[in-house]
């Protein structure tokens, strides 16, 4: 699988997954749904690690029925022993934003360390705001291009993830339909 154990491939999806997003001043006015911000969090356990990753979201954007999705996501992060360092990021593929939650798909434009066989796949995060509490996020299993290709456009109802709440960081998720 790609190189690194089937163990890694899990942390991985879950680092970007409990990576976190926090806020921004995304709450610019005007029409169609918005993502931004950046957090922390650790895996397996999203408090103590050992692993920890940044999940930043820069502007996920599209109209209120998630047409046009645009934006930039970028995860840095390390399962916390010497060399399992890894980033990936790259454009904004599929936004869909129910209330205070959103799902967020986007393509490995760039894919490195331990995650370097992943170029070009994708994964889906999602995302939970939750202020003034502490927001929370969750993400699904990252892919090979061939299989995220093929769903890269379609994103799931965040109403039904997993969600986790972040170490440290805040979202701004704004639905404007």
């Amino acid at each position: 699988m790609l190189g690194y154990p089937k163990l890694m491939a899990a942390a991985l999806a879950l680092a970007a997954a409990v990576g976190g997003v926090a806020a921004s001043s995304a709450a610019a006015e005007g029409p169609g749904d918005l993502v931004a911000g950046s957090a922390v969090n650790g895996f397996p356990n999203p408090v103590t690690g050992p692993g920890s990753t940044r999940l930043t979201v820069e502007g996920a954007r599209s109209g209120p029925a998630g047409e046009n999705p645009s934006g930039f996501v970028n995860a840095v992060g390390s399962f916390g022993s010497p060399m399992t360092a890894f980033e990936l990021e790259g454009p904004v593929t599929c936004l869909r934003v129910e209330g205070n939650k959103a799902a967020i798909k986007y393509r490995f434009a760039k894919a490195t360390g331990v995650a370097e066989g992943l170029k070009g796949g994708g994964i889906e995060v999602f995302i939970e705001d939750n202020t003034p509490q502490r927001d929370a996020n969750a993400a699904g299993e990252p892919q090979t291009a061939a299989i995220f290709n093929e769903h890269a456009t379609q994103c799931d109802d965040p109403n039904m993830a997993p969600f986790s709440t972040v170490r440290e960081g805040n979202y701004t998720v704004a639905d404007r339909d």
